[in-house]
């Protein structure tokens, strides 16, 4: 019987470490993808207008709604990126025709939100509010696939289970980046916004110039990715950790 306990117990702390390492891997994918929505949904947001002058001319680079369009889908990739990561764990670990079908149900809960807020958000902000739209249900979506997760490793990794929610969770707090880090990424869209209002907008008629103007306000970006990206490193061990391992496989 004391073989028998021993024997249970190595088990249970195996399998426990491996859904810990499980926990552990699907927070830093998280954190990195993250990592990467934030960069687009801060930085390249006020670069969009740039973009649209160099792939399609000054028609296009010029128009205000199109540059605003492509800039609130740079937000959207963000939310998008953390949806398609959070449900491909949700549809990787479900073990039931249950947990699948609570899916489906709240995908159709979901789509009725999105009917519902979609008309007047176009009446209101046009293309820019259909946008809108789908970022709110993608947030609804990554929300309930977060919960789904928080309660598979709360549950089949016995941690705690008085967890109130995913907000206040463990592993909610392991995704998201330092809070230096998000402050450098707001103070980063604050920057490249009034860059662009500077540098770029004020001068775009100027006509042969642009292309000037456009550089330095480029300079600023890459000096805020530069930053925020150092800040990162300074603060996440783990990205250090990964990134390391990453070169020294490379190289091998």
């Amino acid at each position: 019987n004391g073989e028998g306990n021993n024997t249970c117990t190595e088990k249970s702390s195996l399998a426990s470490t491996h859904v810990k390492e499980m926990e552990d891997s699907y927070c830093f994918l998280l954190r990195a993808v993250l990592y990467i929505g934030l960069l687009f949904a801060s930085i390249a947001s006020n670069y969009t207008s740039i973009l649209l002058r160099i792939l399609a001319g000054a028609r296009w680079g010029l128009n205000a709604e199109a540059s605003a369009t492509l800039s609130a889908f740079c937000v959207y990739t963000a939310f998008l990126a953390i949806n398609g990561t959070t449900e491909a764990f949700v549809y990787g670990v479900a073990r039931s025709g249950k947990d699948v079908g609570a899916l489906g149900v709240i995908h159709a809960l979901i789509g009725g939100v999105f009917a519902t807020l979609a008309p007047p958000l176009v009446r209101l902000r046009g293309a820019v509010g259909l946008v809108l739209t789908n970022c709110i249900c993608m947030a609804l979506r990554s929300m309930y696939s977060l919960f789904y997760a928080s309660r598979y490793f709360s549950v089949t990794g016995k941690l705690n289970k008085a967890l109130s929610g995913i907000l206040t969770s463990r592993m909610m707090l392991h995704i998201f980046p330092h809070p230096f880090v998000l402050v450098l990424f707001f103070s980063s869209y604050l920057v490249t916004r009034a860059s662009n209002n500077h540098f770029y907008n004020d001068h775009t008629a100027t006509g042969a110039n642009w292309m000037l103007h456009a550089l330095r306000h480029i300079s600023v970006g890459v000096l805020c990715v530069i930053i925020v990206m150092s800040a990162a490193l300074r603060f996440d061990k783990e990205l250090q950790l990964t990134l390391l391992r990453l070169a020294k496989n490379k190289s091998s």
